[in-house]
């Protein structure tokens, strides 16, 4: 991979690290591994992504200002819709349970993406380019890749501080959301 990705790669970090500076070593892993991975969360029924989705709209509260679309791997190919400011600009819940269904089927994830991840994100630490709360990461990236790269939950200090209401999608569905970037 280029020079390139990785800039894009590490601003994508520095971005969140700096709209979340209570972001934990869970909280960045989980980033990444969404990146890399796509969701965590495999859902085939439309109904029952809808079910989960009106539950979490019906109680996700308030959080921090943020965009409706956060691309967060390297290459533009998977983002999270951020469920406040998506709802607050009128856009339908259901296209969106529709997108995270189809890119749970559709998108294939890599591990090699995300052991590059890994090591882009051990670079900037040992650059002293992350915070002080992603000190201990390398060894967290470690203790991951020994239990197979399992997805991870946020942290409750980020859960408390930020109420993350999200969904993790392919980028090629955000035209068929009908957001305007």
């Amino acid at each position: 991979m280029s020079h390139d990705h990785e800039s894009r790669f590490r601003r994508i970090i520095r971005s969140h690290t700096a709209r979340y500076p209570l972001m934990e070593c869970p909280d960045i892993y989980k980033l990444i591994y969404q990146a890399a991975m796509g969701s965590a969360h495999i859902i085939n029924s439309f109904d029952a992504a809808m079910e989960y989705l009106s539950d979490e709209l019906n109680s996700m509260g308030c959080g921090p200002l943020e965009p409706v679309v956060d691309i967060i791997s390297h290459d533009g190919c998977i983002s999270r819709i951020n469920l406040r400011p998506y709802l607050e600009s009128g856009y339908d819940p259901e296209n969106l349970a529709a997108a995270f269904i189809r890119t749970g089927k559709e998108f294939t994830g890599s591990t090699e993406v995300l052991e590059l991840y890994c090591s882009w994100l051990t670079s900037m630490q040992e650059e002293s380019l992350l915070s002080v709360d992603l000190q201990d990461i390398s060894q967290y990236l470690d203790e991951m890749s020994e239990s197979g790269y399992q997805a991870a939950h946020h942290s409750s200090v980020y859960r408390n501080a930020y109420s993350p209401s999200y969904r993790v999608i392919a980028s090629a569905l955000i035209i068929e959301l009908g957001i305007i970037q």
